[in-house]
């Protein structure tokens, strides 16, 4: 049963909006902690949430593009 739920497109696709949000919040947080660091209130974090989403966006194709052809496989047996 187990491997049939990691294996689903759907588990995939939960995946990709977990490593979005987790590159956009890390990066955010990393952000704010600088600035609180080095008194750069908000450069760094601005700096930081872009570089987050920027590297979340990569990420989200990179596995939107693995999904997708993991259905392809799959579609031809």
């Amino acid at each position: 049963m187990w491997a049939t739920v990691l294996t689903s497109p759907a588990f995939g696709l939960l995946g990709i909006g977990f490593s979005l949000a987790i590159w956009i919040v890390g990066g955010t947080l990393f952000g704010r902690w600088l600035d609180a660091k080095f008194d750069t209130d908000p450069v760094l974090t601005l700096v930081f949430l872009a570089a987050g989403l920027a590297i979340g966006l990569a990420d989200a194709v990179r596995r939107l593009r693995a999904v997708m052809a993991r259905i392809e496989r799959k579609r031809r047996g």
